[in-house]
């Protein structure tokens, strides 16, 4: 008997861009997204369009990554061609230093590819843990 996944296509895309960027597998991550995908990683700055654009982008960013990388999503709901979810971005840095903290991330999608994807985290905070801060206690419930 074959077995079934509890979530939706559009779940199941995110949870391949996942599986795809733990193994640092950059074209796993872009075979997920249309050719002129908007990527804003943080909410505010300015908005990487295309993929050659987001393969530089996840270079220079996967290049402070560990192979510990346990990015993982704790709740999701989806409306239309559009998929919300909760999570939590936790890796360890090249220098040794873990990166933990809470995010919100949005994806649109176009023909079962994400054609927009907006991360929504605190780069303030994730600023104060990448120079070895601790993360605040009343943060603990969010990432445990």
């Amino acid at each position: 008997m074959e077995e079934t996944s509890q979530f939706s296509e559009k779940r199941l895309v995110v949870e391949a861009i996942i599986a795809a960027w733990k193994n640092k597998d950059i074209d796993g991550v872009l075979a997920q997204l249309t050719d002129d995908v908007e990527y804003h990683f943080l909410v505010g700055e300015r908005p990487l369009i295309g993929k050659d654009w987001v393969r530089r982008f996840l270079e220079r960013f996967g290049s402070d990554i560990s192979d510990t990388n346990d990015w993982r999503i704790t709740r999701s709901a989806e409306i239309g061609n559009a998929l919300l979810l909760e999570g939590v971005d936790d890796y360890l840095a090249t220098d040794g230093t873990r990166v933990l903290y809470p995010y919100m991330g949005a994806f649109e999608f176009r023909n079962g590819l994400v054609s927009h994807w907006r991360d929504y985290a605190d780069g303030g905070l994730i600023a104060r843990v990448k120079a070895g801060e601790e993360l605040p206690a009343w943060l603990g419930a969010l990432v445990a």
